[in-house]
């Protein structure tokens, strides 16, 4: 019976210890080989720290803001503006609660184009999972959208049947109409969650896409990757992004097409009154969204152009973090009754406080031949 001979292996094996750094070269040459080359810089403004701690003093500003903010909402709005109160206050809450999630509760230090990054806020603190505080972040950002639409919504209506003239038939419409809305916001992460890739999984395609990454970052105990196929859930972000802007782009089409029938009908002073708050509504959330337009223009243009730069990923967070404070700053100086209540919280003035009530009075006329 011949004996089988076995002949030591021409390759050596590799040791565990060795084998990542091993794989991290290669795929550093292979990355090199395609004339990829990445150059992550995490100095200034790209560093954690400096992130994190302009996140934390933006907090400090915002939530004193926010917290006005909704107190004038539900204690200071006229009763002639009840109509658009609570449409007003469900896009204050969603805006202000994504300010903080960012500022505060999540810190995403994102980089972008691959979805990865690390939580650095509170709830890392209190043992999160990373993945959990994504789902909060990007429910927060999708609800803040859909409130938005939700208030303009509530505006369509208003010039189409006037505040109080619905009926249970067109009460019943709107609010299944804004209840699929709500939870399109939640069902679009299902398919993200289903494909959540695991740890090594992550690290070998972060490190894959970036080898230039430094190991104190996909080696972080709280790093993460989204999705391992980019183009799947930019196309999803993407897809949810114009759904809810085509609907929003027609509600304020809409609405400004029945401002002009209406006011056709009505005097010249009314019709001025009329467009006047007309235009704040429009502007109240106008000039945030623009805040919030260029860094989801930003975010896009990574995955299209393959752009790598922390300090710009940064900026997008704290722009999108700005969103809600310009909302409430705007809503509190186009609204007269606002900026007549803050008027009282200033120092005192004996002067400034009569102005505030005989304007608090002239206001409440305006809106009783507006609305």
């Amino acid at each position: 019976m011949s004996q089988i001979q076995s002949y030591p292996s021409t390759r050596e094996s590799v040791p565990p210890e060795r084998a990542k750094p091993q794989l991290q070269f290669s795929l550093l040459l292979a990355y090199a080989h395609n004339n990829n080359m990445c150059d992550f810089n995490d100095s200034g403004l790209a560093s954690q720290q400096v992130f994190s701690m302009i996140l934390h003093l933006m907090t400090a500003i915002e939530v004193p803001i926010h917290l006005f903010g909704g107190y004038v909402i539900l204690f200071k709005t006229p009763v002639k503006m009840t109509s658009v109160k609570w449409s007003m206050f469900v896009l204050h809450f969603w805006s202000s609660l994504l300010d903080i999630t960012i500022c505060f509760l999540v810190i995403p230090y994102t980089i972008f184009p691959v979805p990865c990054g690390i939580p650095l806020g509170i709830l890392s603190l209190l043992g999160v999972h990373p993945m959990i505080q994504g789902f909060i972040l990007v429910i927060c950002g999708s609800l803040t959208g859909i409130s938005i639409l939700a208030f303009f919504e509530n505006r369509c209506n208003s010039m189409k049947y006037g505040p109080y003239a619905q009926t249970k038939l067109t009460r019943g419409i709107r609010y299944t109409y804004l209840s699929v809305n709500y939870l399109l916001a939640f069902a679009y992460m299902i398919p993200i969650y289903l494909q959540l890739p695991g740890k090594a999984e992550s690290e070998n395609y972060a490190l894959e896409n970036f080898p230039c990454l430094p190991s104190k970052i996909y080696r972080h105990s709280n790093f993460f990757v989204a999705s391992t196929n980019i183009p799947f859930i930019f196309s999803l972000v993407g897809s949810l992004t114009v759904l809810v802007t085509a609907q929003i782009l027609y509600h304020v089409i809409y609405s400004v097409i029945a401002l002009r029938n209406r006011t056709k009908k009505l005097s010249r002073v009314t019709s001025t009154l009329q467009k006047k708050f007309s235009n704040a509504l429009y502007a109240q959330v106008a000039i945030p969204m623009i805040v919030y337009l260029f860094p989801m223009v930003y975010v896009f243009s990574t995955w299209t152009f393959d752009i790598l730069s922390q300090t710009c990923n940064n900026l997008v967070f704290i722009c999108i973090a700005l969103h809600g404070l310009f909302s409430t700053i705007t809503m509190i100086g186009v609204h007269k009754p606002y900026r007549e209540t803050l008027k009282l919280f200033l120092p005192k003035c004996e002067r400034l406080r009569k102005r505030s009530k005989v304007s608090g009075a002239r206001v409440d006329l305006q809106l009783s031949a507006i609305l």
